[in-house]
């Protein structure tokens, strides 16, 4: 399961998801506190703070999972897991991860400037 470092503790669940927000659009639900249902084809389901459901339409088939790991004092690592059984999980997790992926890079991991191929990253 891919995982996104931020280089920054305490990321909240809210920042992340107002990133998510701003950079996926709004053909996307991104739902903090909530978490995919175990059955399938169900609705989301409310959990703890440090998860975010993002899914499209009836949220009930293109969709990812996120989880907010806090534990390490220098950084906030996010895991993105793509939703779905069988086949919908790698549409999943060819489409929708990996927009959330870029999306985070993006806004919280470069500050909002494009990686440039070929550059040196800084810090």
């Amino acid at each position: 399961m891919p995982t996104i470092s931020i280089p920054r503790a305490g990321v909240s669940a809210e920042e992340i998801a107002a990133s998510l927000r701003t950079g996926l659009g709004n053909r996307y639900n991104v739902l903090p506190g909530m978490a995919a249902a175990r059955k399938p084809l169900a609705a989301p389901e409310p959990v703890g703070p440090d998860a975010i459901f993002v899914g499209t339409g009836s949220n009930r088939l293109f969709k990812a999972q996120l989880t907010i790991d806090n534990s390490i004092p220098s950084r906030t690592d996010v895991r993105v897991t793509p939703g779905g059984l069988g086949w919908e999980t790698i549409v999943n997790a060819l489409n929708i991860s990996r927009k959330i992926r870029r999306v985070l890079t993006v806004a919280l991991v470069d500050n909002g400037q494009p990686r440039v191929a070929g550059a040196a990253r800084q810090g």
